[in-house]
């Protein structure tokens, strides 16, 4: 499948030359190339005869939403950046039956579910539960995930044709993405004639980052320049907005992503992007199979790989500003809303550090966490976890009958943080940072137990059905 401005270049054919030979003016040819006219099924079995080419159609580049019944293989298989995420999450919300925020000031209802999203890569899901215990339940995860970023619409010249230019997103294992498929995606905004048009896109074709060989390098794993090293060959190429669109690109925000279909080895469960994709499937099928107690929240952030400073980050007023927004359709007060956060809880969630088969010094030498063991419970600094918080978690998992263990860092090692510490600071709530345990972490390919993930899914499910109550230093679970 090729792309008809491609596809006539490489003829050598001018727009002219094939308006000729089709019987129309060029400025109408033109129109087929920059996306402003659809080509007939008959022009298009013309121009293909002509460029003796299988073109791509129109909405070639478009993702398509999965439904509400998608996989988790289907679901990390489809997204490859948070705007294909957060757009398949979107999509099966609405088929289980949540509708779109379109006026911030309008009212809800107990039983009503509805979601509202920011910027095209963040989502916040809202189910209102039985509201005599007033309570905001979070669940907080995050819809973006290492991988490389593309610079511009120039590509670079190369021994060997043409490359991406790519800065690294995250803190990417970058030579796991030497020598797998790969696909350029995101989203950009097309010209249209009253303004712009978002799309969120994905190439019909794969690329690749080629490895230094054996012969000319010491063999072991590389140390390389995200400059030099990490830009994908392309080979043929004007520009790097053609090869997800056919309209006429004004701007974009593209990555390079890993396009390895997600696969089983045994129990295993391998693919990208499965930190932190995980998360906001199973925040999203948890909340939509919950009853809650209080009002139930699953909020996906984007941004969390690169500091969460954005404005659908965790740092951003979003989930406060939404939170407050429920707040006033419920016709509850300031008063009210201070209590709502002060019976509510954040459950942060985010994957931790299995213990790894070649390298198990890497992990605590007692407290250590194994694929397949169960809900993750995450202990650090970098943590929003305390005595209680754990607690209260074990306390919902163990009702539930799901199994969990605990996660403490190995204590010469450095140790990543999360949105948990961001949203209880803010909201001044109690928090617990859980996950699943996972291997390989920012690599292009990840691994975690299957059966993991849909515990976590069941844990979501209960935490939403759970009113914590606090009285001092008694809390009760209901």
């Amino acid at each position: 499948m090729q792309d008809l401005r491609q596809a006539r270049k490489q003829k050598g054919l001018t727009q002219s030359q094939i308006a000729t030979e089709l019987g129309i003016s060029q400025q109408a040819y033109a129109k087929y190339e920059s996306g402003e006219t659809r080509m007939s099924e008959d022009m298009t079995e013309r121009l293909e005869a002509l460029l003796e080419v299988k073109l791509s159609s129109d909405d070639e580049f478009l993702s398509k939403a999965l439904g509400k019944d998608a996989s988790i293989e289907e679901f990390l298989n489809a997204s490859y950046t948070a705007y294909h995420s957060t757009l398949n999450a979107v999509s099966m919300l609405e088929e289980m039956g949540f509708s779109r925020v379109t006026d911030e000031h309008q009212t809800f209802e107990k039983g009503g579910k509805y979601y509202i999203t920011k910027n095209s890569s963040a989502v916040i899901a809202f189910k209102i539960g039985d509201l005599s215990h007033y309570a905001f339940n979070i669940a907080g995860s995050h819809t973006d995930s290492p991988c490389f970023r593309v610079k511009g619409n120039t590509l670079m010249d190369s021994a060997e044709g043409k490359r991406f230019n790519v800065e690294e997103y995250g803190g990417a294992l970058e030579y796991s993405f030497l020598d797998i498929p790969l696909k350029l995606a995101g989203r950009v905004l097309v010209k249209t004639d009253t303004g712009l048009e978002e799309q969120v896109v994905e190439s019909t074709r794969l690329f690749n980052i080629p490895s230094l060989c054996i012969h000319h390098s010491s063999g072991s794993a590389p140390s390389v320049s995200v400059q030099n090293d990490m830009s994908p060959l392309v080979v043929n190429g004007n520009s790097v907005y053609e090869f997800v669109s056919h309209g006429e690109v004004v701007d974009g925000d593209l990555f390079v992503a890993p396009a390895v279909k997600a696969f089983a080895s045994g129990d295993l469960l391998c693919a990208p992007r499965i930190d932190n994709l995980t998360s906001v499937y199973a925040s999203i099928k948890g909340i939509a199979d919950s009853t809650p107690k209080g009002v139930a929240v699953a909020c996906c952030y984007d941004n969390e790989e690169i500091g969460s400073g954005t404005k659908q980050g965790a740092q951003s007023a979003f989930l406060s500003d939404v939170l407050h927004m429920i707040n006033r359709g419920l016709c509850k007060t300031d008063a009210d809303f201070v209590t709502a956060c002060k019976n509510g809880f954040v459950l942060s969630i985010d994957n931790g550090h299995a213990v790894h088969p070649a390298h198990p010094e890497k992990s605590d030498p007692v407290n250590r966490v194994y694929l397949g063991k169960g809900i993750v419970i995450k202990h650090h600094t970098n943590y929003s976890t305390d005595g209680l918080s754990s607690a209260i978690v074990k306390s919902i998992l163990d009702k539930a009958g799901i199994e969990h263990q605990d996660y403490y860092n190995n204590s010469d090692g450095r140790c990543g943080g999360t949105i948990g510490l961001i949203a209880s600071r803010q909201l001044e709530m109690n928090a617990c940072d859980i996950g699943l345990a996972q291997l390989s972490m920012h690599s292009a390919i990840e691994t975690v137990n299957r059966s993991d993930v849909a515990k976590m899914q069941t844990c979501v499910t209960a935490f939403f059905n759970t009113a914590i109550k606090t009285d001092g230093s008694k809390i009760t679970l209901a």
